[in-house]
């Protein structure tokens, strides 16, 4: 199953090889539960219907706030990556897949952030796959450190890339399309306006880069 590769490596490799140690920048909790929740990483999804379009999102996982219980989305997706964090079979990693891409299809964010590109006629996020640049959560969110960032790209990011043979890799967020530009690699990237206030200027940049996006898939 694709991502399934880069997946299981990025496990052997651990969380220290990514931020310092095992127990670097986590978020606070009083419950091992979450505790446990924020060591797993979270590789996001390939869409069953991912070879008709091939595009690529990657955003940055914001973390989970100060938190001692779970989130429904949490608790319907983190057993299954749970366990594929402890078994590390390709079948485990293709339900972990699923069980993310149940919750992530729900996530408010796309229709007030990628209407343009995701919806009614358009992309849908089944033909996509979706991933974060950092696989882990952390307490400092997006603002993780440079050297961090560097082994994200190195470690995770670009050998995602590298395994699923994208068409179009989109970043979400201009801290995803930095860490993606890091090495110098060729990559057929597009940035995608992030920003939370709507104006026109950033209306017209979205509709603009949307009909990129679409031509290029072939919508």
């Amino acid at each position: 199953m694709l991502g399934y590769v880069t997946a299981k490596h990025t496990l052997e490799l651990g969380r220290g090889a990514f931020l310092g140690s095992p127990e670097a920048d986590l978020p606070p909790s009083s419950s091992a539960i979450i505790r446990g929740d924020d060591l797993t990483p979270q590789f996001g999804y390939v869409g069953p219907r991912y070879n008709e379009a091939r595009v690529l999102l990657f955003g940055i996982n914001p973390g989970n706030g100060r938190r001692d219980s779970r989130s429904d989305g949490d608790e319907q997706m983190l057993p299954e990556l749970i366990r594929f964090r402890e078994d590390r079979t390709e079948e485990s990693f293709r339900r972990a897949s699923m069980a993310y891409f149940e919750v992530c299809q729900h996530w408010p964010v796309w229709q007030p952030l990628c209407s343009e590109f995701i919806g009614d006629g358009k992309l849908s996020l089944d033909q996509m796959a979706y991933s974060n640049c950092l696989p882990w959560r952390t307490a400092s969110g997006t603002q993780f450190s440079e050297e961090t960032a560097e082994r994200a790209a190195r470690l995770y990011a670009l050998p995602l890339v590298e395994e699923v043979e994208p068409k179009i890799v989109i970043a979400l967020y201009k801290r995803a399309a930095n860490i993606l530009e890091m090495h110098g690699r060729p990559l057929e990237l597009i940035r995608w306006n992030g920003a939370q206030a709507p104006t026109e200027a950033v209306k017209s940049e979205r509709e603009s880069t949307a009909e990129t996006i679409l031509r290029r898939v072939g919508l």
